[in-house]
């Protein structure tokens, strides 16, 4: 067992390390003053430098040789197992490489926030080129040691086990069959009282909360729930943290966004504590397709179904001070699992929804491929939404520029969304069996 016991106190420094720089990324997106960005951009790549430089420690491959997983319980040969990958991978990519591409990640990021809010591809284009530059150079780096093509290596990180070929197969059968239905639902869909309105932001913030301690998430204990430009959530057992942003127009984005992050917020705080501190603790071991099947599940299952609004509809009521149709259980029901063709992925009903990411992952893969610049990008983006939605985008900042995952370097997470949906849809069929 020594040679396990090194390396579980190896990588126990190596997870809190990793926990440092998630909230570095937290405050990021959600407190840090525009101006930091050079400043966080540095530190996160001295962070993230040490990380690499831990994991590609020559002292590991004698204690990874020595280590018996015979001698292991299944919770201890699965942290061996996932140590085994994370060094593999590690010893994939220069340190250098990593500090690079993490500067340039904190510089497209922030630059994208500024360019979407004005509507001005152009403005992030040049460091979006860099970004992808950097990106294929570290997916070539991990094709060639794990004998995967460079697009596959980066979806490694997020659907491990599979691999593009599969998941076209699915996405193409996807893509060939969810257009029509889409059709056919709105235009057989009952109708609705519309939400028109102007929903003040403090409002919005209310029932959000309201909603998350509903679904029991602790904000008083373990949860947060703050702000910031694109929906995520971040942390573990008694530090989870999640965010929304607002839009005076709608506020039922706002509430499907919290009940998705409270998901995974949920899949992270219940995690067995005394694996925190190693790999096979981490919520992300199983791949984000399982991490987005329980966002998913409460969004798109739950969140669609006519008890939860029954049961939202008089408090939202009161929240918002209606009286009207409008704010029945039935109408927020109806208004819920209404289909449409719609701009935005994370506001897309359960239907559309895989079309809005069959489109991101057809798109990354050219990208990372090079059979399409990032110049293109907006006349292919409104082409392959047109031919798959139905619907084109006016505009760069509901279009290409929606998301942050590109702008992060976040390449290759896209498939799990989908995936997500379809396992989502599997438990939740269980369930009602069950």
């Amino acid at each position: 067992m020594q040679a396990y016991d090194q390396l579980s106190h190896h990588f126990s420094a190596i997870t809190s390390l990793r926990q440092v720089d998630s909230l570095l990324d937290w405050d990021r997106s959600v407190m840090m003053p525009p101006e930091g960005i050079t400043l966080r951009a540095r530190q996160s790549a001295v962070l993230n430098v040490k990380i690499h430089e831990m994991l590609t420690d020559a002292r590991l491959n004698d204690w990874l040789e020595k280590a018996d997983d015979g001698k292991l319980d299944p919770w201890r040969a699965a942290n061996l197992r996932l140590m085994r990958e994370q060094h593999r991978e590690a010893t994939a990519v220069s340190p250098d490489l990593i500090a690079r591409k993490m500067a340039q990640e904190a510089q497209t990021e922030m630059i994208w926030r500024r360019a979407r809010a004005e509507n001005d591809f152009a403005m992030v284009r040049p460091d979006l080129e860099k970004l992808f530059d950097l990106v294929c150079e570290y997916a070539d780096a991990r094709a060639a040691v794990l004998g995967m093509s460079p697009y596959d290596a980066l979806m490694a990180h997020y659907v491990p086990g599979m691999t593009s070929a599969e998941v076209d197969v699915l996405f193409d059968d996807l893509a060939q069959v969810l257009p029509d239905m889409l059709g056919r639902a709105i235009d057989s869909q009952p109708e609705v009282v519309a939400l028109d309105g102007d929903f003040a932001v403090e409002r919005q913030h209310q029932a959000a909360r309201l909603l998350a301690g509903k679904l029991g998430f602790d904000l008083s204990r373990w949860g947060r729930l703050d702000v910031s430009a694109h929906p995520f959530s971040m942390g573990i057992g008694g530090d989870v943290r999640i965010t929304a942003r607002y839009d005076r127009r709608d506020f039922m984005s706002s509430l499907m966004a919290v009940a998705h992050e409270a998901g995974h917020g949920f899949f992270d705080r219940h995690t067995p504590a005394s694996w925190h501190d190693q790999p096979v603790g981490v919520s992300g071991n199983m791949g984000m397709a399982i991490h987005e099947s329980q966002s998913l599940g409460v969004e798109m299952q739950m969140g669609r179904m006519r008890g939860y609004w029954e049961h939202l509809a008089p408090e939202l009521a009161k929240i918002f001070g209606g009286s009207s149709a409008v704010w029945t259980g039935e109408n927020l029901y109806r208004h819920a699992t209404r289909a449409a063709r719609s701009l935005i992925r994370f506001e897309a009903d359960e239907i559309s929804y895989p079309l809005h990411v069959i489109l991101r992952y057809r798109l990354e893969k050219h990208l990372v491929a090079g059979t399409l610049a990032v110049r293109d990008l907006p006349d292919a983006w409104r082409a392959g939404m047109q031919e798959l939605v139905g619907i084109t985008p006016p505009d760069d900042a509901v279009g290409c520029m929606q998301d942050i995952h590109w702008h992060s370097g976040a390449v290759g997470y896209f498939p799990a969304y989908a995936l997500g949906a379809v396992i989502a849809a599997q438990f939740t069929a269980a369930l009602k069996r069950d």
